[in-house]
């Protein structure tokens, strides 16, 4: 089933990068993370202090694994499109089987089912590849991956903590709207 779950990442990124404008490197690293924590938003608050500099070096680290995650995506596509499988339907298929749905109630022909198993085998490998580079490219900024993971759970629910980051980045600030001004 662990299998299924990261096809079914490496398929939401995939749809993500065919379709969505370019964002700013650390929206796009957080992206990933936003899906898995759906699951995970009755826990606490995460209590993590964070300095400047770690910020800094979060930013510049997730810079880095955002070119390398941009670079292997390429490489998955077109892994799933040499095995002759629309993307989309390669979506499908990830979803169906992550939501528990058999193979034969998928709606989907056995050649694509075929050519799914394929692509899944290979884009496995590609991801192993790939979290290598991620760990290398975070640690080469300075950056342990375990503060990397605290830092991003702490930005999914800490607003003061996204601010300071949107502060960095030097992102436009969205005001608070006063319902008595139109």
């Amino acid at each position: 089933m662990l299998k299924y779950l990261s096809v079914l990442i490496v398929a939401f990124t995939f749809l993500a990068c065919q379709s969505d404008p370019p964002q700013d490197p650390a929206q796009q690293q957080q992206q990933p993370m936003d899906g898995q924590m759906q699951g995970q938003m009755q826990q606490p608050t995460i209590d993590t202090e964070v300095s400047d500099d770690e910020l800094d070096l979060f930013l510049d680290a997730s810079a880095r694994a955002q070119e390398v995650q941009m670079g292997y995506q390429q490489q998955m596509i077109a892994i799933v499109e040499e095995e002759g499988i629309e993307v989309e339907t390669y979506v499908q298929i990830a979803e169906g089987l992550q939501m528990g749905q058999a193979e034969e109630d998928l709606n989907v022909s056995e050649d694509d089912m075929e050519k799914f198993n394929r692509a899944s085998a290979s884009i496995e490998e590609v991801g192993q590849e790939m979290d290598n580079q991620l760990e290398t490219a975070i640690e080469d900024e300075g950056m342990s991956i375990e503060r990397f993971q605290e830092i991003n759970m702490a930005l999914q629910q800490d607003p003061g903590l996204q601010q300071r980051l949107q502060e960095k980045m030097g992102a436009p600030q969205m005001a608070p709207q006063d319902p008595g001004v139109n």
